[in-house]
């Protein structure tokens, strides 16, 4: 009897046993499935994060794309040019045929030939510009003065022979040729570099005084062109202080036509005409560029500049 309960016993304890180790079992298969599935998941999340830092690196390396890139250049260029047009107020372009510099050094266009007008005094001037010269000398005259226009418009024989005539005087003074020349050229300018020839210049003295030198300096004739012929579009063509710009000296009844807007800077800013096209349009107009421009109002063909001759 008791041998029957024991081995009743020992059955059950065997079945309880089995079945811890069959839990047991189970629970540990559970926890290596959980561990593994752990892994996994966190290694996917590493490498997801891994590939958005990554990502992010090379946004931040990689340049822009081309479309950008240009789409920006564009703008950029679209802005250097919209700032590198000429200031309206300092330089108006449709005055170009008036700023065409004659000088010893930039002869004017070959073939160079003007409309002119009678203004006064058997002188001429360029038609563009004559209704301006009689303003101002009508101006001139009301404000209680007496000015007079003694040298106009000139050919280029007429330059020659002026060049030729005060060059035989300092000749006759007992300079030499070469030298009389270069002093010539001090006053008179070489044939073809005269603003006279353009017919844009006149000389402007007195009706009590037609000396065209330095004895016009004093007189209130000139003082009164200095202070206002920027109104009518003129400047003071060889301004004191300027010969080493200008290569003329000083000429107090030297009168140009440049147009009201270059005329008003010059006379503001105290420029010669040199000064006033190297500040304000030669960075947009090159001096060639108003040549072509000077001789197409003028219906002609552009074939170079005037050879200085004499």
């Amino acid at each position: 009897m008791r041998q029957n309960r024991f081995d009743t016993l020992l059955k059950i304890v065997l079945v309880v046993g089995i079945i811890l180790i069959i839990i047991l079992g189970g629970y540990i298969l559970f926890q290596i499935h959980t561990e593994r599935s752990t892994a996994r998941d966190g290694a996917v999340e590493t490498g997801v994060s891994g590939s958005s830092e990554s990502s992010e690196s090379v946004e931040k390396t990689v340049p822009e794309a081309p479309e950008n890139i240009v789409a920006e250049a564009s703008s950029s260029t679209a802005v250097s040019t919209e700032s590198a047009q000429p200031d309206p107020s300092k330089y108006d372009t449709s005055d170009n045929w008036a700023l065409i510099l004659v000088n010893s050094s930039h002869p004017y266009p070959n073939g160079y030939t003007v409309p002119v007008t009678m203004v006064e005094n058997g002188q001429a001037t360029d038609s563009r510009c004559a209704a301006h010269m009689q303003q101002m000398l009508e101006d001139c005259r009301a404000a209680g003065y007496d000015p007079l226009v003694v040298s106009g418009y000139r050919t280029h024989s007429q330059q020659i022979q002026d060049f030729d005539s005060m060059t035989g005087m300092y000749v006759s003074e007992g300079y030499s040729e070469e030298d009389a020349r270069a002093k010539t050229a001090e006053s008179v300018a070489l044939p073809g570099t005269s603003e006279h020839e353009t017919a844009l210049a006149a000389d402007i003295g007195c009706e009590h005084n037609t000396a065209i030198d330095s004895s016009q300096d004093g007189e209130a004739v000139q003082k009164w062109l200095h202070e206002n012929c920027w109104k009518y579009g003129y400047a003071l063509r060889y301004p004191a202080g300027k010969q080493r710009i200008t290569k003329i000296v000083y000429e107090s009844w030297h009168y140009r036509y440049v147009g009201m807007t270059a005329a008003k800077v010059m006379y503001d800013e105290n420029l010669c005409l040199e000064e006033y096209l190297e500040k304000y349009v030669e960075p947009f107009t090159s001096l060639e560029d108003l040549d072509r421009q000077a001789m197409k109002t003028l219906g002609l063909s552009y074939t170079g500049s005037a050879l200085a001759e004499s």
